[in-house]
């Protein structure tokens, strides 16, 4: 192919990070020609969600993509726990007697677990990725998106396409996976309901200690005067702690010196003060909720529909939820050409999952706002709620079977 070509497909996937590219790993075997677009050509930000629930364990089972997971590093987490800072435990948190078929939470670096859905997507016969390649023009109208012209950026690129050439793509169906800033979103005008929280979240990497080692690869989150502050398991003998900070006091902590950052971490919880951190990234928080999923042929999944607060870190895995309940309303490759066809099936796919996912959304925004006041009066109130539920065992098996992505009474789980 050159100069400016032409090429039409059954799905277009704008996006490739964790949605974008755990639906191209999702449809592989189900017989659609699918171009995916990429505008970075950068791994995306390792600091981001790495752990993903039992539910969402399950899915990529069903899929046939777990092994190239393990393969990639993957490593299990079996339970969390909430304590104080003066080792006074709130909640446990265990995973392992759940009646699932994957009793705990899986964990990779971000960036790898985008990798890992790439290249099971790469097995279809019929796939083609671009990346990176700016999204120049989208042809749009009341049918959705009629096309997306893009120009290949420098790199590697397809067989039969080369850098700078321009490519027009002529989908079917469309799916918006851009994230947070989605141009899709933008151009076919969805409107949505959003939300800016006042402080950032600071993400520290370490190394684990041998002194840190823990068969269940236990998730803790320290409550002190200060906040909660979490240690999280991270793959290759790795610790990820998350705290939110002033948004004032992000200059101190950029320019902190590696005794001042051991000091600042042992300010929220003296446990943590020993660990060599560094820090891995700043980040605001927003919410976001769009109105409507679906245009014509086009829908939005991940964050370019519904970003959230990492309170529960449950974005990623509710994109990932989401997906498992659109591919099977998906319309067949025969009769992916009918646009009736395809806008019936989106619609019965908005309103079969939006309705819950909007749940969703408002029960993790009072969580998110409650992290996000630092009024240790509201760290209070969460730590009373944390021990009603560890001491009443039939509230603390519906919180571990929703933590675990599932949905329902424990003998009928419904996946989520």
């Amino acid at each position: 192919m050159s100069g400016q070509d032409q090429l039409p497909c059954d799905i277009l996937i704008v996006g490739a990070g964790i949605a974008g590219s755990a639906l191209a790993c999702a449809l592989r075997h189900h017989g659609y020609k699918i171009v995916q677009v990429e505008m970075s050509d950068r791994p995306l930000d390792t600091a981001r969600g790495d752990h993903l629930q039992c539910a969402v364990v399950e899915t990529l089972d069903r899929w046939g993509a777990l092994p190239a997971f393990w393969a990639a590093g993957a490593e299990k987490r079996h339970a969390a726990c909430y304590m104080t800072t003066g080792d006074d435990l709130i909640l446990d948190v265990d995973y392992r007697n759940l009646p699932v078929p994957h009793p705990y939470y899986m964990y990779l670096h971000h960036d790898l677990l985008a990798e890992t859905f790439l290249k099971v997507a790469a097995e279809a016969p019929d796939y083609i990725l671009f990346k990176p390649a700016r999204a120049r023009e989208f042809d749009v109208g009341p049918e959705g998106v009629r096309a997306l012209t893009i120009k290949l950026g420098d790199g590697p690129q397809p067989v039969d396409f080369k850098p700078g050439q321009s490519v027009t793509i002529l989908p079917r169906l469309v799916v918006g996976a851009d994230g947070r800033s989605s141009r899709v979103r933008e151009v076919l005008g969805f409107t949505s309901d959003q939300h800016e929280y006042e402080n950032p979240i600071v993400v520290n990497f370490g190394t684990r200690r041998p002194a840190d080692t823990d068969p269940l690869n236990r998730m803790i989150s320290f409550f002190g005067p200060k906040g909660s502050i979490s240690r999280i398991p991270r793959a290759f003998n790795q610790w990820k702690v998350g705290v939110t900070i002033r948004k004032a006091d992000i200059a101190q902590w950029k320019a902190a010196t590696p005794a001042q950052h051991k000091e600042m971490i042992g300010s929220y919880a003296p446990q943590l003060a020993g660990l060599d951190l560094h820090v891995g990234g700043f980040y605001p928080v927003k919410l976001l909720n769009t109105h409507k999923w679906v245009k014509g042929n086009t829908v939005l999944v991940g964050d370019a529909c519904h970003a959230m607060h990492p309170a529960r870190g449950q974005g990623m895995n509710v994109a990932i939820r989401c997906l498992n309940k659109l591919v099977p309303l998906l319309p067949d490759a025969k009769d992916i050409a009918k646009p009736e066809i395809v806008a019936r099936q989106l619609c019965a796919y908005e309103n079969y999952a939006k309705p819950g996912i909007d749940a969703i959304l408002a029960a993790n925004h009072a969580l998110g706002s409650d992290r996000d006041s630092l009024d240790p009066a509201v760290a209070a109130k969460t730590v009373k709620t944390l021990r009603e539920i560890q001491n009443d065992p039939e509230k603390r098996l519906q919180y571990c079977i929703a933590a675990a992505g599932y949905t329902g009474p424990i003998e009928n789980l419904s996946r989520a």
